[in-house]
């Protein structure tokens, strides 16, 4: 889905989401997991304005 290696940047995860928000909504989303490295501010904000 994200095409390379390693970490992705916040915007590469921010526009995938927003596609996937796009097609099924974001209420099919029931739980978020994630490693360390999916920390960031823009990252976490985009979330919590996404889910709150």
């Amino acid at each position: 889905m994200l095409d390379h290696q390693k970490n992705s940047p916040p915007q590469a995860r921010i526009s995938l989401l927003n596609q996937f928000q796009e097609i099924f909504g974001v209420d099919k989303i029931l739980s978020f997991s994630a490693d360390r490295e999916f920390v960031g501010k823009d990252w976490i904000t985009y979330l919590c304005d996404l889910f709150v």
